[in-house]
């Protein structure tokens, strides 16, 4: 059995930042969870006004996994969230290229000097 870490995100957690995301962006978070071609894909989305299924998306997130490589749930969810919010704050969790800038090759860009 994996073991949790003690400070692996919890239900209360979940509970506290999406009701800061409904507080702070007007919003509600809505979590569907399908089983598809042996994978576990999580789906959250935040809808605005009048805070029902049918109201239009704001933002969507996705997370799989295989089915035979369980993962925590609420941390599942969590991560979900996380990253709803970071797209309302503006940025999104994985929006930015990490690492040093590339070249149209994929080779690390070199600084130049300037031609003065």
């Amino acid at each position: 059995m994996p073991q949790h870490t003690k400070n692996a995100p919890d239900l209360i957690d979940l509970q506290n930042l999406l009701s800061a995301l409904g507080e702070d962006f007007h919003v509600v978070v809505y979590f569907s969870v399908r089983l598809r071609d042996d994978k576990v894909e999580c789906i959250g989305k935040t809808h605005c006004r009048p805070y029902t299924v049918d109201a239009p998306v704001q933002h969507v997130a996705l997370a799989t996994f295989p089915i035979k490589q369980p993962k925590d749930l609420a941390v599942t969810l969590y991560t979900l969230a996380f990253d709803l919010w970071c797209q309302h704050d503006g940025a999104g969790a994985t929006a930015a290229r990490r690492g040093a800038p590339t070249t149209w090759r994929g080779y690390p860009e070199v600084p130049r000097r300037r031609k003065a």
